[in-house]
């Protein structure tokens, strides 16, 4: 075969990949936001199709009110987490007029405390504070003294909350001693601890998979091939195991790769990550997020029997965006590979991402064709009409290029 008919032959070739590049970068999905109950900040969990179908990426993410004007979102990559609040009683309140107002807090359990939240009606009022101890609440011991207390007004709110650092103590009270000196008294409505609880590290069950487990005599080994209809994110595993009652088995998750090997492409299998399966633990096992639509598990089982293995498991860590949304409005979320990250001013406002926000939910997901929103404001480079322009000129410079190499071997061959 003469070098101009390979060259062709490449270019043939090179086609399908060319338009399958095409038909990826073309990949948009729209969805709908509902439960939006009220104004403000809420949750929204990235159910496994959403991040699947931004392919890892939240970068892709906008969000449109019924005008199309984008919608701020902070995105959680998982540390986004509900808070609880336990109320500590106010056993008494005392004003002196114009010198100060006495809050005593019980801490009936003698709990180690070395801060505690107050719950405060919203004032434009700065003030000095001192902090004092006591089991008895005759005889009281410093904690905190001269400091000051400021920002004690939210907007949209009634009240804010203030967390106060101390010394780790146990006594069974605890007294705040706000100077009013200068000003009114401000009213103190609770106290109370915040803290976080286990909904940080909530994982997704991953569902709609297919598993083969075969095994390979000559290696000693059981291999387990899970495949998934598209790409998904990963991030632990489980087995459940029937029998033996006793066994311990290295294991090890791959992955299919390709490379360019003497000009040649060749695939292989990879290493992702390796753990060992022991009758005694509870056999789950947490990695880094490995985004795939195919992974093989190899266990070895020297000469031991194979595992029966009931089930196994794959999850997702939950992951989730945090957006200002108006109660009322109509929302979509679109999903644009095309796109950069955003660059929004609530990533910067200073937000609680600790404290607790209504959920709100994706539903409706769908592939779309962002091009039927003109609106948008996309520039022409971003759209698939740039993206097969590209395409179809390199092709024909490429054939022009080729074809004159032809008509040249055809003059030397003569």
């Amino acid at each position: 075969m003469n070098p101009a008919n390979q060259m062709i032959q490449k270019i043939i070739k090179l086609l399908p990949i060319l338009i399958g590049s095409s038909v990826l970068l073309a990949q948009n999905y729209q969805g709908k936001i509902s439960n939006i109950k009220e104004n403000g900040l809420h949750q929204i969990v990235l159910s496994p199709d959403v991040i699947a179908a931004t392919r890892n990426n939240t970068d892709f993410i906008r969000i449109f009110d019924s005008k199309h004007n984008e919608a701020p979102y902070i995105v959680g990559n998982g540390n986004l987490k509900k808070s609880d609040f336990k109320q500590f009683p106010i056993s008494s309140r005392n004003t002196i007029p114009n010198v100060v107002t006495s809050v005593i807090i019980s801490n009936e359990n003698t709990a180690n405390l070395d801060n505690l939240t107050l719950k405060i009606a919203n004032t434009e009022i700065d003030k000095k504070y001192n902090i004092s101890g006591s089991n008895d609440q005759k005889e009281w011991f410093g904690l905190v003294d001269n400091q000051i207390i400021s920002g004690l007004s939210e907007s949209g709110r009634t009240s804010v909350e203030k967390n106060f650092s101390f010394p780790l103590n146990n006594y069974k009270f605890l007294k705040f001693d706000f100077l009013d000196k200068n000003s009114l008294p401000i009213n103190v409505l609770e106290a109370g601890l915040e803290y976080d609880n286990v909904v940080a590290g909530a994982k997704t069950a991953l569902q709609n998979f297919e598993q083969k487990i075969t095994t390979d005599k000559n290696s000693k080994q059981s291999i387990i091939t899970i495949t998934f209809p598209i790409e998904q994110v990963i991030n632990g595993i489980s087995f459940d195991i029937l029998s033996p009652s006793f066994y311990q088995r290295d294991a090890r998750i791959l992955i299919n790769k390709s490379r360019v090997y003497k000009r040649k492409n060749e695939n292989y299998r990879e290493e992702f990550t390796t753990f060992q399966i022991r009758s005694k633990n509870n056999n789950q096992f947490g990695f880094p997020d490995l985004f795939t639509k195919e992974l093989i598990i190899e266990i070895d089982n020297q000469d031991n029997s194979p595992l029966e293995i009931k089930r196994i498991n794959l999850f997702q860590s939950q992951k989730k965006i945090l957006a200002d949304l108006k109660a009322g409005e109509t929302y979509t979320l679109d999903i644009n590979p095309e796109l950069s990250a955003p660059q929004y001013d609530l990533v910067n406002s200073g937000i609680n991402l600790s404290q607790n926000y209504p959920d709100a939910t994706i539903t409706d997901l769908k592939n779309t064709d962002h091009s039927v929103h003109p609106e948008s404001g996309k520039a022409f480079w971003q759209t698939p009409f740039f993206v097969w322009g590209c395409i179809i000129i390199a092709i024909i410079i490429i054939g022009f290029f080729a074809l004159g190499l032809i008509k040249d071997m055809n003059k030397k061959a003569e």
